[in-house]
């Protein structure tokens, strides 16, 4: 773990690993495990019971053998779906509490270093994900939805073209939810277009706040970074390339 962690956010990143390894426990044995990892059953067996916890680099060694036995990336494509004509289906993905747990673990792991104040996505499907990632940080959690609530006087907004249409869409947040200075990490589901990502960055912006961090479960390809002006680190579970679409579509 990193060495200028507190002590309360290196013991929850270490009870984040056992999770993950419990998590496990409910599909593989104590001798798979050790087998896959190379620690020993027993040492395996008091981890899950939480009768003793892993040090810190220990905990994060754990986690690079536990992702090695079933990553993030692998499940994510094992539930994708595809349409007829070769659109994707997150369905099965973006409402699933395991995988939304160890998505959230993961994302948790990556911005560790960052030092991260609020927690932003657009409605709806990276909700989910979004909320269980603000929980496990601990921090204020801001949904940006396509109208305007009913009893809040002012709004920040930020409209951007989806594409494949001639209509604009436009996200709403309220003012001062964001407040200057603020560092933001976004979440979402799926990043394709990137143009729903800059219309997020925009309104972090316009609050003066700072963008830290971006985390999505699926992008796809790199076209997206020309709508997207961002200095920040970009963690994805799965990425897929446009010529892999191209083939489901032909």
């Amino acid at each position: 773990m990193a060495k200028y962690l507190g002590r309360y956010d290196d013991l929850k990143l270490r009870l984040m690993v056992i999770e993950r390894l419990r998590l496990l426990k409910d599909k593989y044995s104590y001798k798979q495990l050790s087998n896959l990892t190379g620690i020993p059953e027993s040492v395996l067996c008091r981890y899950v019971k939480g009768s003793v916890l892993p040090g810190g680099e220990t905990a994060l060694e754990l986690w690079r053998k536990l992702e090695s036995v079933e990553s993030l990336s692998s499940i994510i494509r094992s539930k994708i779906e595809y349409t007829p004509d070769g659109l994707l289906n997150l369905t099965k993905i973006v409402y699933n509490p395991y995988i939304i747990k160890l998505a959230s673990q993961y994302a948790v792991m990556k911005f560790s270093s960052k030092k991260i104040k609020k927690v932003i996505t657009a409605a709806i499907n990276g909700i989910p994900l979004a909320t269980e990632i603000a929980v496990n940080m601990e921090k204020e959690l801001i949904v940006a939805k396509d109208a305007k609530e009913v009893g809040i006087k002012e709004f920040v907004e930020a409209s951007y073209h989806p594409g494949g249409s001639s209509e604009m869409k436009t996200l709403y947040i309220p003012k001062g939810c964001i407040k200057h200075g603020d560092e933001v990490l976004i979440v979402d589901d799926l990043i394709r277009t990137g143009r729903t990502l800059n219309a997020i960055v925009k309104l972090v912006e316009k609050n003066k706040g700072r963008v830290e961090g971006v985390f999505a479960l699926v992008v796809v390809g790199d076209k997206w970074k020309e709508h997207v002006k961002i200095d920040c680190p970009v963690e994805v579970g799965l990425k897929i390339e446009e010529e892999e679409l191209a083939k489901r579509r032909g």
